[in-house]
């Protein structure tokens, strides 16, 4: 009879891990700093041991000039950088043009082990203006969509009540 009530009170513990999870799956970032003359580095921050596809549409005028994937993992075509991600948690690449990149470069991506599709940048956050240094790095993202704070704070509550009978129940029978 221990063993019905201890599942009872591990179900709830395993489905908020899964939640926390879920809400932890982490924003695709961009960032851009200026590197030498004319040439720009780009950061993309995934969150780990992500399998994903990235495509990259760089302004006329800008060409790729480095990525730190190996050579079959991306693949450039005119304005466009296609990067196959397989849990790298960083991806930089170094671009040329006149222009600075900053909101004109513009990307989706694609999780396939969630399904999950979404944009790599967005909108600009508006650090990159007037007043602001060009070496202050321009950080945009696009939120995976995960549980919300209500969702979560329930499943917490959960395991918490689920643990708490569990004890009290433990306890009675001693």
């Amino acid at each position: 009879m221990k063993r019905g009530r201890l599942v009872t009170g591990i179900i709830p513990m395993i489905i908020c891990a899964m939640l926390v999870q879920a809400a932890a799956a982490g924003i695709v970032e961009r960032s851009i700093e200026p590197s030498e003359h004319s040439t720009y580095r780009v950061v993309l921050t995934l969150p780990g041991e992500t399998v994903a596809g990235i495509i990259e549409v760089l302004p006329s005028g800008m060409e790729v000039r480095e990525v730190s994937l190996p050579p079959d993992q991306y693949r450039v075509d005119g304005a466009t950088l296609f990067l196959a991600v397989i849990g790298e948690r960083e991806i930089t690449y170094f671009v040329h043009g006149q222009e600075d990149p900053a909101g004109a470069i513009t990307g989706t991506w694609t999780d396939y082990l969630s399904g999950e599709e979404g944009t790599v940048g967005g909108e600009s956050d508006g650090t990159q203006g007037q007043g602001v240094p060009p070496a202050v790095p321009v950080t945009t993202g696009t939120a995976k969509a995960g549980a919300s704070p209500l969702l979560l704070l329930g499943g917490a509550g959960l395991a918490f009540i689920g643990v708490a009978r569990c004890r009290a129940r433990w306890r009675d029978e001693e």
